[in-house]
């Protein structure tokens, strides 16, 4: 097993393994820890899950992007149990109270190569990509944003400005090629440093609990992505930068209580649930109907099968998907980075 600082887990579950705990321990049934999220029950993202996830991870291993391997989680649709951190997530999945944990795919690439009992339950192909896998993809995944108070629109509105500009002169992209897709190979994500400024800082909630994305060192150190990505946001911005470590849990309360101004992470909708919410505000019931078959158009005799079959999209999700991840008097930017869910378990 390659050392690393930060999954300080693995000591954790080696230690559950001397104390004789496996999977034997595991209840009857099938479940997967996922980490907390702010504004739906267990029972609630399930639910989400069935009409809106659940069709598109059809298309994506009907079309070869995704290949599911074998494993020993038993057959079955699985019920969900809440995390409010990784390491106690993959205690749990150790211990055997879980049969399998979901991450994002770059968080469960960077737990696997850095702990050889773990293994993630599907391959990605993107090199098979079409327009209509993008496309599910996009429906598939979450996008990751910054989230305040709903009485703080300018600095909002300030982080979006700076969020486009990286996005338009490459920075942002650069950003998640060195800190997110490299790093989830393996390595030690490094610190960078903040510059310093006149006035206040902006304290901004970290977790830790997406690594390579969200990552804090077993010494406490923020290191990775989170602090490349507001390094360059606080330069931009000609402002301080202080970070705050809660769980995942805590965002919400620690924003509420105004121990921070930012939460780093906030679960958000893809793109294509957005285009679909605004596509429902200004167009009417004939062009979205024609929007639909322009897209079952596109699609083979198999997929449109899968779509049918689930009734998708569900509308009456639609608004629960959009708000799953942050509570009542949030606002959030636009996504910086997004990511699709796996699903990660013992060898």
């Amino acid at each position: 097993m390659k050392k690393r600082h930060l999954v300080s887990a693995v000591a954790m579950l080696l230690a559950l393994m001397l104390l004789g705990l496996s999977c034997g321990a595991l209840a009857e049934g099938k479940t997967f820890g996922v980490l907390s999220f702010l504004n739906v029950t267990e029972e609630e993202y399930d639910a989400i899950g069935s009409s809106m996830r659940r069709p598109m991870m059809e298309i994506l291993l009907l079309d070869g992007v995704l290949e599911e391997k074998d494993s020993q989680v038993p057959a079955g649709r699985p019920v969900f149990r809440y995390y409010d951190t990784l390491n106690a997530m993959l205690m749990g999945l150790q211990a055997g109270e879980v049969n399998a944990i979901q991450a994002p795919y770059y968080t469960g690439k960077y737990l696997c190569s850095s702990n050889d009992n773990l293994m993630m339950r599907v391959e990605y192909h993107p090199e098979k990509a079409t327009e209509i896998t993008d496309w599910a993809l996009r429906w598939f995944g979450s996008g990751y944003s910054f989230m305040m108070k709903e009485e703080n629109t300018a600095l909002r509105d300030a982080f979006d400005a700076q969020i486009t500009a990286m996005k338009e002169d490459g920075t942002l992209q650069k950003l998640i090629d060195e800190y997110i897709i490299k790093a989830s190979e393996g390595g030690e994500p490094v610190a960078i440093a903040f510059e310093k400024f006149e006035g206040d800082p902006i304290r901004i909630a970290v977790t830790g609990s997406l690594p390579p994305m969200d990552y804090v060192a077993a010494d406490g150190t923020f290191a990775g992505f989170n602090t490349a990505v507001l390094a360059e946001i606080g330069k931009r911005l000609q402002k301080n930068i202080e970070l705050v470590q809660v769980d995942s849990v805590g965002r919400a309360l620690a924003l509420s209580e105004g121990t921070v101004d930012v939460v780093f992470w906030t679960r958000s909708m893809p793109e294509t649930v957005a285009e679909l919410k605004h596509a429902n505000g200004r167009s009417s019931k004939e062009e979205r109907e024609a929007l639909r078959n322009e897209r079952l158009a596109k699609m083979s005799d198999e997929e449109k099968a899968i779509i049918e079959k689930y009734n998708f999209p569900d509308v009456t999700m639609i608004g629960k998907y959009d708000t799953r991840d942050f509570p009542a008097g949030a606002i959030i930017t636009q996504p910086y980075f997004s990511d699709f869910p796996v699903t990660v378990t013992l060898k």
